[in-house]
């Protein structure tokens, strides 16, 4: 699988965090990216030495979708997924695209040591958003409740809303009608590093398994072993559009 940033590819981990800084527009000393951090981590995987995170990937779509055929063909860092109307899109740590004989399939990364899902819930976001002027972020809050849950606000307030922005930006991709919304975290890397906190890991932990059990995905249980603490399942209906997607927790 060949890795590009926008138009450029991205053959070494240098020309990855060239990359990521650029999408910080940063000039490459830039403050997300660190030994042992989620940007470092997620390169380290996938382009650095004895990495294997393209091949979990694979692994784990064979495991779930058990095809005659996959193939991963090509991917993008610091992705931009457009889902709305809106500024701002939702941006995937790293994108993929590929296919299996039971359809096309988009892979959207969320990478983690132990930072959070976010800062804000979803009534955070609310109380956030009628506090602005001039911005369409309401108009947006009120389409993600309307599109994914069930536009039942009230009921979903607890959930991160970080994490039904990665849903709704992950459902969007129109290459592809099969999605794969894996979070990776890198306990055992940010552990070499010193800079996993089992605290927060735990409560992010917390946080994606109630996100996915209110929002009524099923778990697969027989996908759960290794790497993979948790995998869900989901059918959608969003946006005049009717997907399958999958979703799992990996801890490395």
């Amino acid at each position: 699988m060949k890795y590009y940033f926008k138009e450029f590819e991205v053959t070494t981990k240098e020309e990855w965090k060239a990359a990521f800084c650029a999408s910080y527009k940063s000039s490459g000393d830039d403050m997300h990216w660190k030994e042992g951090r989620s940007g470092e981590c997620l390169a380290e995987d996938f382009i650095g030495t004895g990495g294997n995170g393209e091949q979990s990937i694979i692994d784990l779509i064979n495991r779930i979708l058990r095809p005659q055929s996959i193939s991963l063909e090509i991917a993008q860092i610091e992705y931009p997924s457009v889902f709305d109307n809106h500024p701002r899109p939702r941006i995937q740590d790293l994108a993929m695209w590929g296919s299996a004989d039971n359809g096309s399939i988009f892979v959207g990364v969320e990478a983690k040591v132990d930072e959070p899902f976010g800062s804000k819930t979803v009534a955070q976001q609310r109380k956030y958003v009628n506090g602005l002027t001039n911005t369409e972020a309401d108009k947006r809050l009120d389409e993600l409740v309307n599109n994914y849950l069930g536009g039942d606000e009230e009921a979903h307030g607890k959930l991160r809303y970080q994490l039904l922005y990665y849903l709704a930006g992950s459902f969007c991709e129109k290459k592809a009608n099969i999605i794969f919304m894996p979070v990776i975290v890198y306990k055992s890397r940010g552990k070499y590093f010193n800079e996993y906190s089992d605290r927060k890991g735990k409560a992010n932990e917390a946080a994606y398994k109630y996100f996915m059990t209110e929002l009524g995905f099923t778990p697969i249980k027989d996908v759960v072993g290794g790497e993979i603490k948790m995998a869900f399942h989901k059918r959608i209906f969003a946006h005049g559009l009717e997907k399958d997607i999958y979703s799992c927790y990996i801890v490395k």
